[in-house]
């Protein structure tokens, strides 16, 4: 089967969670046996020829710089000129048979495969009209500016998202935020995974907590704050390290009063490979207030045979019964000072990964979403 699938994402390189979805759903297609066209972004200016899928042919585009068409919110509703001609152009000449649109707000982009009468599957990596609902304000010009977006995405959801044939979610809570615009049996859930090739690594353990994200997200942020500034005190500083990798790590750590008076919290900032960091720790902290969806840097410590602490926002949409989740400070200080490097639990972990967030896993789920997709579309 020939698939269109188009996302703004700059997929490469795969070190974030929109780029590892992202990246898995097309893993799974070409698995599956499918030739794709993906129509990706293309931000750090990877070489065209590094980005090397079975079966799939990439065609990048520019994503808008922010201007007044972001700040009126036009980019929820017009169509970007070029990104138009380029997916008409690709339906023109190439014999497609179903569209894949994935991730954020590009519901408006549907009408395009449906000139040419061909079925879209649409997917969502979150809920992502609720995450800007819970972005915290700290001004009321903020507070208003964070409405008007929020106002913006919920009409864009709720005129575009229910003119797909199949919507796919990661999880139940998300399929249960979707159904009040979109039509239940319509809805699918995919969790997110991994493509498990990726992750076929073994690391020697050491004595550190690790945080993995994009610290400038503001889930990320307000986490990370959050979790310096209640759990994290003298006592634990003492006896344990907390290295912070990614993104943004080093200002957020820079930036954080808290965090001064503390000696072995280190942020390590963006790095061009996260597994080892993750594949060494005793275990990963999630410590997350906000979010939908589910975090795949709980999916990467499973794949690493790496241990969870977290919130209960933290592993949200994750099913495990091998990650100590902490519901109080309390609890979470008992956990960091308690905790050792547990192998059975990191074994333990790995087996629920391999059953349930592989491409392997869930390469039947995409194919029947395809085929109820084409037959719907009839």
């Amino acid at each position: 089967m020939n698939i269109l699938f188009f996302t703004e994402i700059s997929i490469f390189p795969v070190d974030g969670g929109e780029k590892i979805r992202s990246y898995g759903l097309l893993k799974a297609l070409s698995d599956l046996g499918h030739n794709i066209v993906a129509v990706i972004g293309n931000d750090s200016d990877v070489d065209l020829n590094i980005c090397e899928i079975t079966n799939v042919k990439f065609k990048f585009i520019k994503k808008n710089k922010r201007s007044l068409y972001h700040y009126f919110g036009l980019l929820y509703f017009m169509c970007d000129l070029e990104i138009e001609n380029t997916l008409s152009c690709i339906l023109d000449k190439e014999n497609i048979d179903i569209c894949f649109i994935d991730f954020g707000f590009l519901g408006h982009y549907i009408h395009i495969c449906k000139r040419y009468n061909k079925p879209v599957i649409l997917g969502t990596h979150n809920a992502q009209a609720y995450l800007t609902l819970q972005k915290p304000a700290r001004n009321m010009f903020l507070f208003l500016r964070k409405y008007q977006i929020y106002v913006l995405q919920k009409i864009h959801e709720r005129f575009f998202f229910n003119k797909a044939d199949a919507l796919i979610t990661v999880s139940e809570e998300d399929k249960v935020y979707h159904s009040c615009i979109v039509a239940e049996e319509k809805i699918y859930v995919v969790p997110n995974f991994l493509d498990e090739e990726r992750y076929r690594v073994t690391y020697e353990k050491e004595d550190y907590y690790v945080m993995t994200a994009n610290f400038g997200v503001y889930m990320n942020k307000e986490g990370i704050r959050w979790f310096i500034k209640y759990v994290w005190d003298s006592d634990i500083d003492s006896k344990c390290k907390l290295l912070l990798v990614g993104k943004k790590s080093k200002e957020v750590l820079n930036g954080n009063k808290y965090a001064k008076k503390y000696n072995n919290i280190i942020a390590v900032g963006a790095v061009d490979d996260i597994r080892p960091y993750i594949g060494k720790s005793k275990a990963v902290i999630i410590p997350l207030l906000h979010g939908s969806g589910s975090r795949l840097k709980c999916i990467e410590a499973m794949a690493l045979k790496t241990c969870i602490i977290s919130t209960e926002k933290g592993v949200e949409g994750i099913q495990s019964s091998n990650i100590d989740i902490a519901y109080t400070v309390d609890e979470y200080k008992s956990l960091l000072k308690n905790n050792t490097i547990n192998y059975e639990r990191g074994n333990a972990l790995h087996k629920e990964f391999l059953r349930m967030y592989t491409v392997g896993s869930n390469k039947e789920k995409i194919s029947n979403i395809i085929r109820i997709g084409l037959t719907k579309a009839k």
